[in-house]
């Protein structure tokens, strides 16, 4: 932990700008929204089914909608992009407020998906890799703990407004606290960003760097075109891939799963602050080893844990299970979102790494879309959790074998 001390000193505005960008994503994350979901239902008429179909929708819009706006944070100054993101939003919140029909529903799930576990969690990764190039490893992982933070305090917050004031209102109180005090405290966070940014452009032009070229340092910087055609990028991606995918396919069907292996919905529940808490010590221990080594040869490893976690689900029903399993998941959640961004930033550059992350995070969204309704069959067509844990286990050792070769071939260029 001392190694974090000397960055946080000299950089805790940019620090804090990533962790409250981070935590601010959760307002469009799937666990959050999911906190209203049975009264959304209610409220609309709506079966499992018709909910899900709607969520999946709009998120699978949102997905080929990245794909265009990623462009705007290479395009945008920082502030402005920030401020795009959080009032956007806010007007999805607003807009799910007052949703009465299928359409604004889809609306504001849209808004919400594309700016939540779009723009703004992008915002706060991105420049933690490019304004903070050498230690961009720790930097992500402190930025990145808003996230745990967020799933430690907010779904209380959640619970106790709800019994309060209904789900209408909590949302309008949300969005509200949203628009008021996140755009404050960027104008903040991010004064001077200016002369930082300057700083950062003048580095870029100092090595003659436009597209494809080199940065003083010798890193070529690649369009997102040449990463799109680079083939180890296809052999990187199934392993960047796993956790999203199969993270949300267990756990949207994690009732399901708890009710087939015999445990306690309270225990369960109770694991996640264990979950929370080993989910920041990887964040951090990988920061660290992302800057000592690189992310370049951290990637193959990304997924093992969760692909151990697996094995053992898909091998005894014990309750003891339920805690190496959701330990093991942790591990890998928090590897993830500390080494995902530096990755690319070590690849392919940062100059593009706005539309780079665009493709990426609009795969990851796709992925994460598919996996619940893909497991949600195979669940309908009576195959046991057992099972499909082993075939993701199969899954992520393909995905491991594969990394692992594009790894050696990257660093050996």
């Amino acid at each position: 932990m001392k190694s974090f001390f000397p960055l946080i000193r000299a950089e805790w505005r940019l620090l804090s700008f990533g962790f409250a960008m981070t935590f601010a994503s959760s307002f469009g994350q799937t666990y959050f929204i999911a906190l209203f979901g049975g009264e959304i239902r209610a409220d609309l008429g709506l079966s499992h089914s018709e909910f899900g179909a709607v969520y999946s929708a709009a998120t699978l819009v949102s997905a080929l909608l990245l794909l265009k706006t990623g462009v705007l944070i290479d395009r945008m100054d920082l502030r402005a992009y920030a401020y795009l993101a959080i009032f956007s939003l806010a007007v999805g919140g607003l807009l799910l407020s007052a949703a009465h029909s299928l359409a604004l529903l889809f609306l504001a799930m849209l808004i919400m998906r594309q700016a939540g576990q779009g723009h703004v969690g992008m915002a706060g990764a991105t420049a933690m890799v490019r304004y903070l190039p050498h230690e961009k490893g720790k930097a992500n992982a402190l930025a990145g703990i808003g996230f745990s933070v967020s799933e430690a305090i907010l779904p209380t917050l959640v619970v106790a407004l709800l019994g309060l004031v209904g789900w209408r209102a909590s949302w309008v109180t949300w969005s509200l606290a949203l628009a008021i005090l996140l755009p404050l405290a960027v104008r903040y966070l991010l004064r001077g960003h200016d002369q930082r940014h300057r700083d950062y452009l003048e580095s870029m032009q100092a090595g003659g760097n436009s597209e494809g070229q080199q940065s003083p340092d010798g890193q070529r910087q690649w369009t997102r075109d040449e990463m799109l055609r680079d083939p180890l990028f296809y052999l990187f991606m199934p392993a960047l891939l796993a956790q999203p995918m199969l993270f949300t396919g267990f756990m949207f069907h994690q009732v399901h799963l708890v009710e087939a292996k015999g445990w306690s919905l309270t225990i369960w529940g109770s694991l996640y602050t264990l979950y929370a808490l080993t989910s920041i010590s990887m964040k951090l221990l990988t920061g660290m080893l992302v800057d000592r080594f690189g992310a370049i040869r951290l990637v193959p490893f990304v997924c093992l844990p969760m692909g151990l976690g697996l094995a053992i689900l898909g091998s005894a029903n014990g309750l003891w299970v339920a805690v190496v399993f959701l330990v093991l998941l942790a591990m890998t959640i928090g590897s993830y979102a500390t080494l995902s961004s530096p990755f690319f930033a070590e690849k392919y550059g940062t100059l593009h790494l706005g539309s780079i992350k665009s493709v990426t995070t609009a795969a990851m969204v796709f992925s994460s879309a598919i996996a619940p309704v893909l497991m949600g069959w195979l669940i309908d067509a009576g195959i046991s959790m057992e099972t499909q844990a082993w075939g993701a286990v199969s899954y992520v050792l393909l995905a491991v074998a594969l990394a692992r070769v594009a790894s050696r071939r990257t660093l050996a260029a």
